[in-house]
This record gives structure tokens, C-alpha cells and sequence, in this order.
């Protein structure tokens, strides 16, 4: 790893002996495996002043994505007798408060910072937690409106369905992005593509499902599914791990694996890596 970093210039207040203020810039320089803990945004410093003034919003992202995420993959492959879908209106409030708002809230953050690729990651997911607990909620009656067939019938279903198949295309999208960012990251979005096409998979079976075969090829569905999300599960809590290590100032000896440099890398990178 090159030795040359992205430099931050931090402002460092002291008193001087008579009581007067006296302030000094000092600069930071951080490796580009270093940010990459940060922000996992390629190569790219924080707009402006932002960075030394407002905290790392990156940790609260992860963790707010990753609670609800790890218990719907747990309720998804069947652990602890957890029967799917009903399991999963349990976890609305997860959904609700650190799926959505937490994930929300990090997004705003990392805008502010001028991290695109993160902000649009947060707030994309974070609205998707939000609108499954909405959807899940008993309170709202979602399926009254699809008559007598309900949560059973084509009508609903293929809604849901319809959802998850772009939930699947949007990771996709996203998942090409993460080329450039670091191996981890990779892995979380090849598990999210094939989970969301799973679940569609199992959406669209239900209406057809009239044996105690079709119900057990459903449960299947969900459970590979679930399997593909254990990706992210394992992933996520391990960039998780690398952020916290990062922002306390940790020894951290655990790679990264970045990309930045290796994909698609451009001109400067390969001066550095030279």
C-alpha cells in the first residue's frame, strides 16, 4: 500500500500562557485503506470542513442496517422455530426505528459530507426498511384491500413480488458501484441481489400453493434466500467491526481489502501503486 494519503486539515485550539486563544492547523494524512474503513467511498475526501467538524456517520448506517437485517435472515432460514412471514411482523419496530430513521438519519449525514455512494446506499435501504415494516404492520390492514384471497392471493402477492424483483435490480445496480470500493462490500451486495430474488420467487409460489409440497418449495425459496443474505450477515457485521476499530483508534490489523486501486483504477492510482 502506497504511502501517500488524502490529507484532512484539522484545527487545534490551545490557550496560551497569558489566557489568549491560540489556534493551529495540523494535517492529518490518511491512507486510502484507512478511509476506506471510514466512509467506503473510493479515494475521495470530505467536502470542505465538514469532516473535522461533524462525526463519522458510517458506523450508525452499518449497525442500523445490520440489526433488523441479521434477525429477518435468521427468521428467513428457519432458526430458533421462527416460521416466515408471520415471524417477521414482529420485527416491525426494528424495521421502523433503526432500519428506517437510523439508516435515514445516516444518509442525511453522509450528504452533508459530500459521500454519494453511501448516502445513497443508507437512504435507499433505509426507506425499504421503513416501507417493509409499514407493509407488515397489522395496524395498517394492507391486505384488506385484495378482497377474500388477502395475503394468500395473486393480487398482493404479485405487489410484493413485483417489489422485491426491483429490490433485486436496485442491488444489482449498487452492487456494480461497490467494484471499486472493497471486497466485503462486494460479498453484502452479491447476498442482497440473490435474496431479494428469492423472495420474489417465493411471492409469486404463494397464489399457486395448494399442496403441503408447494408450501415446503416456499419455505425452500425463503431459506435459500436467507442462506445468500447470510453474506451480508457475516460482511456486515465485519465492516462493522473495522469502523468501530477505525473511530476509537484501535490497532487494527484486520484488511479491508480494497479495491479502489485494483478496479478500474485511475491514473493517480496507478502512480501510486507504481
Amino acid at each position: 500500500m502506497s504511502s501517500e494519503g488524502i490529507d484532512h486539515k484539522m484545527e487545534h485550539v490551545e490557550s496560551h500562557s497569558n489566557g489568549a486563544p491560540l489556534s493551529r492547523q495540523v494535517t492529518v494524512t490518511m491512507s486510502p485503506e484507512q478511509y476506506e474503513r471510514m466512509f467506503f467511498q473510493p479515494n475521495k475526501p470530505a467536502a470542505g470542513d465538514f469532516a473535522k467538524r461533524f462525526g463519522n456517520p458510517t458506523l450508525l448506517g452499518l449497525i442500523s442496517f445490520l440489526v433488523p437485517y441479521t434477525s429477518t435472515i435468521f427468521i428467513l432460514i428457519g432458526w430458533g422455530g421462527a416460521t416466515p412471514p408471520t415471524s417477521l411482523v414482529g420485527l416491525s419496530g426494528d424495521y421502523y426505528f433503526l432500519g428506517s430513521i437510523g439508516m435515514v438519519l445516516a444518509g442525511i449525514a453522509e450528504f452533508i459530507l459530500g459521500n454519494t455512494y453511501p448516502f445513497a446506499v443508507f437512504i435507499i435501504y433505509g426507506v425499504h426498511w421503513g416501507s417493509l415494516a409499514y407493509t407488515q404492520d397489522p395496524i395498517h390492514r394492507t391486505t384488506e384491500p385484495f378482497g377474500e384471497g388477502g395475503a394468500e392471493g395473486a393480487p398482493y402477492n404479485s405487489s410484493q413480488g413485483f417489489h422485491n424483483v426491483t429490490m433485486c435490480l436496485v442491488s444489482f445496480i449498487l452492487l456494480v458501484g461497490t467494484l471499486r470500493i472493497n471486497v466485503p462490500f462486494v460479498l453484502v451486495f452479491i447476498g442482497l441481489v440473490f435474496l431479494f430474488a428469492f423472495i420474489a420467487a417465493a411471492d409469486f409460489a404463494v397464489p399457486n400453493a395448494s399442496t403441503p409440497a408447494d408450501l415446503e418449495h416456499i419455505g425452500t425459496l425463503l431459506r435459500v434466500g436467507g442462506g445468500f443474505g447470510m453474506l451480508g450477515v457475516i460482511c456486515g457485521w465485519y465492516l462493522a467491526l473495522l469502523t468501530v476499530m477505525e473511530a476509537v483508534g484501535l490497532p487494527n490489523i484486520l484488511p479491508v481489502f480494497d479495491l479502489s486501486t485494483r478496479v478500474f483504477p485511475k491514473d493517480k492510482d496507478i502512480s501510486k501503486q507504481a
